[in-house]
């Protein structure tokens, strides 16, 4: 990949491995220094998910659903700024004004969710467009976008290729189940207008997020605008 800018979407299930995570500081730290300018994005993983089920027990509404889920992708992004707070921009942002400030110190950007009924993803895709990146590097917990659910679905197959529409006409007709945790239909519509290329790696493999941060080589799938 040239030395365009990118942003790096992650998965919250990172926050969860305490193993992995460090390593990816480390490798964001290693890019940064060598010249890649990225924008960051963190999902809100399990923290996000048992606060939202507490919640939803307590008969809390679903905006306010939303808002304990952005506060866990906030604390996620947190966690990930302070490690790198050597390179990183404090405190992250927590809208789009907000990362054009921070974006334009030269420092690292990183965020997490901005408003009830986005998902990461769309902030991710938001970001790009807001500052003029075309590829977007998502990070996910599966290693790529298949037809159907690998998990459950035998036959389904990995998709090294596709286009937005294609994936939209999927999403449609629900044919990939679970798709909402990797890209949601605004999240593609944002893609799609600004021409971002999205690729998905899976978040475990960072010799393929190497690789195609390095040579452009993808090991998972290609998603183009």
């Amino acid at each position: 990949m040239m030395r365009e800018p990118f942003t790096l979407k992650l998965s919250g299930h990172l926050f969860d491995n305490e193993d992995l995570l460090p390593k990816y500081v480390d490798l964001i730290r290693e890019f940064w220094g060598n010249g890649y300018k990225m924008a960051v994005v963190t999902g809100g993983g399990s923290l996000a998910r048992r606060y939202i089920e507490i919640g939803r027990k307590m008969g809390i509404n679903e905006s306010l659903l939303d808002m304990l889920g952005i506060s866990a992708s906030r604390l996620n992004a947190q966690l990930l700024a302070a490690a790198l707070s050597d390179i990183a921009y404090l405190p992250i942002p927590t809208n789009i004004d907000e990362v054009f400030r921070a974006w334009s110190t030269g420092r690292l950007v990183i965020t997490g969710g901005f408003q009830p009924g986005q998902s990461t993803a769309t902030v991710a895709l938001l970001v790009s467009e807001s500052l003029g990146i075309k590829r977007l590097i998502d990070c996910a917990n599966i290693d790529a976008v298949y037809t159907s659910d690998p998990r459950v679905d035998p036959n389904a197959k990995r998709l090294d290729r596709v286009s937005i529409n294609e994936l939209m006409a999927m999403l449609r007709s629900r044919t990939i189940a679970g798709t909402y945790d990797l890209l949601d239909p605004w999240a593609l519509s944002i893609a799609q207008r600004s021409g971002i290329t999205i690729y998905v790696v899976g978040c475990g493999k960072l010799s393929s997020l190497r690789r195609l941060i390095t040579e452009g080589v993808s090991d998972g799938t290609i998603i183009t605008p």
